[in-house]
C-alpha cells in the first residue's frame, strides 16, 4: 500500500482559519478520503492541463464543492507520495489561469 502523507502549506493553514466550520468540515472529510485513497472517486482527483505553479510542477485538483477546489502537487519518493496542499480555488480561476500563485514556499 503506498504511504500518503498530506500537508498544508502556511498560507492553506492560514485561509483555514477564516473559513466557515461547513468548509472545514468538508476539507477535513476530503483530507481523510485521500488518506485513505488518494484516487478515491469522491474526491474528482484529476491533472490540471496548462496550469503549473511557480516552479513549473504539474498541479492537482480534488472538488471542495460544485464551486470550489483545492489544488495541490505531488511528490513521489520510494513509494510514498507527499500531497502539499496550495489553495482552494473556485473552478472558474483555474480554468483561466496558465500558472498558479501561492504565498510561501513548499
Amino acid at each position: 500500500m503506498i504511504q500518503i502523507e498530506i500537508k498544508f502549506i502556511k498560507s492553506f493553514q492560514s485561509d483555514l482559519k477564516k473559513l466557515d466550520p461547513k468548509t472545514n468540515k468538508l476539507i477535513q472529510k476530503q483530507k481523510e478520503f485521500m488518506n485513505r485513497d488518494y484516487n478515491h472517486n469522491s474526491l474528482g482527483r484529476k491533472k490540471l492541463r496548462n496550469v503549473k505553479d511557480k516552479f513549473g510542477n504539474e498541479i492537482w485538483e480534488i472538488r471542495l464543492d460544485k464551486k470550489r477546489r483545492i489544488v495541490f502537487v505531488e511528490k513521489v519518493n520510494n513509494g510514498s507520495v507527499e500531497i502539499i496542499w496550495l489553495k482552494i480555488c473556485s473552478h472558474d480561476e483555474l480554468a483561466r489561469k496558465n500558472v498558479l500563485r501561492v504565498k510561501g514556499d513548499y
